[in-house]
């Protein structure tokens, strides 16, 4: 319902900022760490070689991450521990510098909560036949239960040019 007239609603400033889709934007140019109430914030990993750090998965919990720059050695995504883990499939893994595509990474639930530690950070290199992250990747996060994080990615790219196997959620 709307407000009839100004005033008459103290919760205006709020609505106007909140109400409307405005989301919180996190910016980073070094390492970082998240906690549980930045959920729901797009992270501009700016960076190309400092870790993002997420908190303790708990259910519910959510995050976009888009590369703001080409990714280099170092440039990864860490569960808050080695108990937490990542799971999903990073699908469409091609080359952003010739016309050529790899294999998708396919990694259940169920082998990933069997050896979390093995599958505990996203590691991302932008020239590489293996991991790709070029500038503008977007990584959703969404923890599925308190040791479990999703992972969708739309498109993955390497700026390499022959891509083979993604491997892009590995160990620590």
């Amino acid at each position: 319902m709307a407000n009839p007239l100004y005033g008459q609603n103290k919760n205006d400033d709020d609505m106007a900022l909140y109400g409307r889709g405005k989301e919180n934007i996190i910016i980073t140019t070094a390492a970082h760490t998240l906690v549980a109430d930045d959920s729901g914030s797009t992270i501009l990993h700016n960076v190309a070689d400092a870790a993002l750090t997420l908190p303790a998965a708990a259910a519910g919990l959510k995050f976009k991450v888009i590369l703001g720059i080409e990714s280099t050695a170092g440039c990864n995504i860490l569960t808050a521990s080695a108990a937490d883990c990542f799971f999903g499939t990073i699908p469409l893994y091609s080359s952003d510098t010739a016309d050529q595509t790899g294999v998708a990474q396919q990694l259940t639930y169920a082998v990933s909560i069997a050896a979390p530690a093995s599958y505990d950070a996203l590691k991302f290199v932008a020239a590489t036949t293996t991991i790709g992250g070029v500038v503008g990747t977007v990584v959703h996060l969404t923890a599925v239960s308190g040791v479990a994080w999703y992972v969708s990615i739309p498109q993955h790219m390497t700026s390499d040019n022959n891509p083979g196997t993604c491997a892009l959620i590995v160990a620590r």
